[in-house]
């Protein structure tokens, strides 16, 4: 299923994240708050990431948050039509949200619909709001009231 194969690449990303050796002087910060199904979340363990895709030729922003509990992650992407821009994105346009109330995977929503809004970006920075509605091929719940603020790795 699809959501399993989106869910298996955010937990790989999430330990290639956690598993690197990095200069402590110089790590990002960044912050990613939202809420889910009426509930407040905040991930003040946020990263961004943008790369090269070599299959399709694109630039893609990927942004990935630990709430400060440790127990829910978020991932958040966007597939650029040509470069870093501003911009709303929505799934028509490759934008995608995953959503995991539990790092077991348990619990995971992938974004049926979703509008992520770019507000500022450059290769070092990023910043924007996000909501839309997430599935877990059972149910359908709310996610409102994102934003994030990201240096870029």
């Amino acid at each position: 299923m699809k959501l399993y194969s989106l869910l298996g690449f955010l937990c790989l990303c999430l330990v290639t994240f956690t598993s690197c050796e990095k200069d402590k002087a110089v790590l990002a910060s960044g912050s990613c708050d939202f809420k889910f199904d009426g509930a407040s979340y905040t991930a003040n363990t946020t990263y961004g990431e943008v790369f090269d895709t070599t299959a399709i030729g694109k630039k893609v922003l990927l942004i990935q948050g630990l709430t400060s509990n440790l127990n829910s992650a978020i991932a958040i992407m966007v597939v650029f039509p040509d470069t870093l821009k501003t911009g709303t994105f929505t799934n028509t346009d490759h934008a995608n949200v995953i959503f995991t109330s539990s790092i077991s995977g348990a619990e995971a929503y992938e974004s049926k619909t979703v509008s992520i809004k770019i507000t500022s970006i450059n290769s070092k920075y990023a910043e924007g709001t996000f909501d839309g509605i997430l599935n877990n091929g059972e149910k359908e719940k709310p996610l409102t009231d994102g934003k994030f603020k990201v240096n870029i790795n």
